[in-house]
């Protein structure tokens, strides 16, 4: 199962984060090759994006259902594959270091199913680790740009 985690620190406060995660329009345009995003509720939207996998670029659609929001401290959520038969989840997890700085940790773990699972599976080994890297490193870019 193609997973990864990235963790970061970012110099700003806990709720500041908070705020930014608790609010899906602000951080789904930044998985990279973002092509747009639709919120249907407060606890669901979709993800368009086109993943390169290598030899092959696939623009993906993916339902995002979020799972867990505690306060300041965890944003999780459920994915599926819409055009593409593949599941998983992630979160964003917050740690308050100090009243100026924040432990960012991003998680993904995609899973092609099917007969094209174990193939879909190969070619996001190492494209699944990157997307949460650049994912979670944008987070914290763009909360200490702005």
């Amino acid at each position: 199962m193609p997973n990864g985690m990235e963790e970061i620190k970012i110099s700003a406060p806990v709720d500041r984060v908070w705020r930014f995660l608790d609010d899906m329009n602000q951080w789904a345009p930044l998985i990279p090759g973002y092509i747009e995003h639709e919120v249907a509720n407060e606890k669901q939207f979709t993800w368009k994006f086109r993943a390169d996998l290598g030899m092959i670029q696939k623009n993906i659609e993916m339902q995002v259902d979020i799972a867990e929001r505690s306060e300041n401290s965890k944003v999780a959520f459920k994915l599926e594959g819409l055009n593409e038969n593949l599941e998983g989840n992630g979160y964003f997890q917050l740690n308050e270091v100090d009243r100026e700085t924040t432990d960012l940790t991003g998680y993904l773990d995609i899973s092609g199913k099917g007969m094209m699972g174990s193939v879909m599976n190969s070619m996001m080994k190492s494209y699944v680790p990157q997307t949460v890297r650049d994912l979670t490193v944008a987070v914290g870019e763009k909360l200490q740009n702005s």
